[in-house]
């Protein structure tokens, strides 16, 4: 009697979180041991912070974001995509209140789940003395200690909005972006020029008139 075959459902593990989205999950996971709230801008100023330690010990910035200057202090675009990512994959959620008296809203996230993060290990310290020693403060008080960081006040000195932060403390990075739209607007309203008019036609001509010295030639190898 044969015996019956048995199935087993594989279920694969989900691959661990790299990048940005592996320091966004590190931190909260991080705060959520030490029972410290964060909110989006809570978060983002932290990530910051740590960036400028890193680098301040002659490390790479470790979140993998693009900071720039932004009147509520340094911000990233790509945050926005990591919440919604990680909020997709049931990793996070997002708390949403109003408040009634004050009139502004405020985004707490929560950490479901707790990933396997890759991160390294020299930012992963640098993300917990960080959140050591400023993990406690409101939203409020993070923001205003990011504005006195040097790249911010560099920004701010020159009067430049939406600037890119350079993390060493220099001058904000020229943003190209401007600069490539009007080349591609010139692109679009010069097309390159295709082939010369009547040039491919000369270049058949020519190679048809010696066409028969090259047999010429040819046969005389051949005999030789």
């Amino acid at each position: 009697m044969a015996q019956p075959v048995l199935k087993l459902d594989l279920v694969s593990a989900p691959a661990p979180l790299r990048g940005p989205a592996a320091a966004v999950a590190y931190l909260l996971a991080t705060a959520r041991n030490g029972g410290m709230r964060v909110n989006r801008t809570k978060l983002a100023t932290i990530l910051y912070l740590a960036d400028l330690r890193a680098v301040e010990h002659g490390l790479p910035p470790g979140s993998g974001v693009e900071w720039r200057r932004h009147h509520y202090g340094p911000h990233s675009l790509r945050l926005a995509e990591v919440e919604r990512d990680l909020s997709e994959a049931e990793v996070i959620e997002v708390e949403e209140s109003a408040d009634p008296f004050a009139g502004h809203r405020e985004r707490v996230i929560h950490l479901i789940d707790a990933p396997q993060t890759i991160i390294d290990a020299g930012f992963a310290k640098i993300i917990d003395d960080v959140l050591t020693e400023y993990g406690r403060l409101s939203a409020g008080q993070l923001r205003s200690l990011t504005h006195q960081t040097r790249p911010m006040q560099m920004a701010i000195e020159r009067d430049q909005p939406e600037v890119r932060l350079d993390l060493t403390g220099g001058a904000p990075f020229p943003d190209l972006g401007s600069g490539l739209d009007r080349l591609r607007q010139w692109v679009a309203r010069n097309p390159l020029p295709g082939d010369e008019p009547g040039g491919v036609d000369d270049l058949d001509d020519d190679l048809s008139q010696l066409a028969d010295h090259r047999a010429e030639a040819t046969r005389q190898l051949m005999e030789d």
